[in-house]
């Protein structure tokens, strides 16, 4: 390449030399095809090299039947991540499949996923394009879940980092436990008025509550009627809708771009963004700014100018914390509700424990007990193993060639862990398909210390790896934590009856997988206030 290069560049000052008038679009001219040539020579160049390293490394195992062009999509079925771990089980830990014109790589075992995404994550934390998240929400490269890999990125990572630590988010120890405490009152206020209560819309308004007066300092929505709740929830929705790939064709199929083009996809999205997320994003910053308490936003602009956040910025950031901070712990909390139902010895197992603190302290218990509550640790750690609220962590991009033991993986290949596959690995999790928090036992440090530790003391792989990991583990853990211990200081969770009495128990295998999260269906439980209860 370099040799191809210079002799370019030799040719190009003899003809300099030889014509001292040379005009502005022969310079042009020669500047394009100088710069056509030296792109060529270096691809070129590239290509040899990473043909010549194939010839020595071997090749990923990859799924027999794909289409031509359509690659392995028509194989992956209703839930894609159950296919590809199936295909796990067959072609080991690592396999490749074609996205359309996309190589897609899934790892599947925790040692190799560490290696790639920790270990070698300076050259694995990059994004791929995706038309909604880095294309137009993170428009010049904002926020920190979809923008790609770079200085800006550490900069807006490392403030969301600072305003999400342990330290901040257990300043808001006391709204977290007051939401917690208004969400059960709810649950059991619906179940004493109807027989029975479909959790979502009440757990939804509680995470939505808990984001805005920790990110904004405000007041929460009083019910689903409420307006600022309906702008919100069409904004998380329309946002998971936009982000979902399955909703980006023109990333696998160039060939079907024009029909981008044709329904104004890029267009629609700006519009949205334009006239719908940043003008509601304007009005609560400011009512951030505004308001007497303290917020997120607040500590955002102590530290904005130190890097580098201008006011969009902020907005796409508080976005960003507004959709995935609401959503995902709703989908964790509808699991958990649902999973003990089904359950009723953990139940059991939960409330004796939280009695003996209450009998012990005179009070329920605040996440900074949970050191004595062993089993509650547990049972949330087994809850996000056996029922995560997302199946894929969110899409890597390969930023130059990676090497793995016989295997090289080219530059801008995509790489996902399949939290699924991961999660139902029986060399790591005995049984994987029961439900046993006794596994966990043993180990009663948080989730976000074991997911910032050593890979074999790592407990669920649902909030990511390495630079890319999850900074709101903290805040969703306490929210979790807060609102279980109150539902077991309280109550029974208890199947709705039908006429005949027949006992009828959310079906843990029904779920709704909305690509970026997933959550179980609709379903019916009752919220039974406990007749030996130690609290009001």
């Amino acid at each position: 390449m370099e040799t191809y290069y210079s002799t370019f560049l030799q040719r190009f000052n003899r003809f300099e030399k030889s014509d001292k008038v040379v005009s502005i679009l022969g310079t042009v001219a020669a500047t394009g095809l100088a710069t056509y040539c030296i792109k060529k020579a270096i691809k070129r160049h590239h290509a040899k090299q990473l043909a010549s390293a194939k010839s020595v490394f071997g090749e990923i195992p990859t799924p027999e039947g794909a289409y031509y062009y359509l690659g392995h999509i028509p194989l992956l079925g209703k839930v894609p991540a159950f296919k590809i771990t199936e295909w796990h089980q067959k072609l080991g830990p690592i396999l490749r499949i074609k996205m359309g014109v996309q190589e897609w790589v899934f790892i599947s075992e925790p040692n190799t996923a560490h290696e790639f995404f920790v270990a070698q994550g300076a050259h694995t934390s990059g994004r791929p394009y995706m038309t909604w998240g880095n294309g137009i929400l993170g428009e010049g490269e904002r926020g920190v879940v979809f923008v790609d890999y770079g200085k800006q990125w550490k900069n807006a990572r490392t403030a969301i980092l600072d305003v999400l630590s342990p330290k901040s988010v257990d300043g808001f120890h006391e709204l977290l436990q007051g939401e917690a405490e208004h969400l059960v009152n709810t649950l059991i206020e619906q179940t004493e008025r109807f027989g029975k209560v479909d959790p979502i819309t009440f757990v939804r308004c509680s995470s939505v509550n808990i984001i805005l007066a920790a990110a904004f300092g405000i007041s929460g929505v009083k019910s689903a009627d409420d307006p600022l709740y309906k702008q919100i929830i069409y904004i998380m929705e329309t946002g998971l809708e936009f982000a979902n790939v399955v909703n980006d064709p023109g990333s696998f199929f160039p060939i079907l771009s024009f029909l981008d083009i044709f329904f104004r996809r890029e267009r629609v999205m700006r519009k949205y963004r334009d006239t719908t997320v940043f003008p509601l994003l304007v009005k609560l910053v400011q009512a951030a700014r505004e308001s007497k308490n303290n917020s997120l936003v607040k500590k955002l602009d102590l530290i904005k100018e130190e890097f580098g956040l201008d006011e969009q910025n902020i907005l796409v950031l508080m976005s960003e914390l507004l959709v995935a901070g609401s959503d995902t712990v709703a989908a964790s909390t509808l699991w958990t509700f649902s999973i003990l139902c089904n359950h009723p010895q953990v139940q059991k197992k939960l409330q004796d424990e939280v009695d003996t603190f209450i009998n012990r302290h005179g009070r329920i218990p605040t996440f900074a007990d949970r050191l004595e509550l062993p089993y509650f640790i547990a049972f949330q750690k087994e809850c996000l193993r056996f029922r995560p609220p997302a199946l894929f962590n969110i899409p890597r991009k390969a930023s130059k060639d990676v090497v793995y033991k016989n295997y090289i993986i080219p530059k801008g290949t995509v790489l996902l862990s399949n939290i699924h596959t991961l999660h139902n690995d029986s060399n790591t999790y005995p049984e994987p398909e029961k439900f046993i928090p006794e596994r966990f036992l043993g180990d009663s440090r948080s989730i976000y210390a074991c997911s910032n530790g050593n890979i074999q003391n790592r407990d669920q792989f649902v909030f990511g790896w390495g630079r890319r990991m999850c900074p709101g583990i903290y805040l969703a853990e306490n929210e979790l934590f807060n609102t279980m211990t109150r539902v077991m200081a309280r109550c029974e969770i208890k199947p709705v009856l039908s006429q005949d009495g027949t006992e009828l128990y959310p079906d843990l295998d029904d779920l709704h997988d909305g690509g970026a999260t997933v959550q179980p269906n609709p379903y019916n439980i009752r919220f039974a206030q406990r007749e030996n209860r130690l609290v009001v």
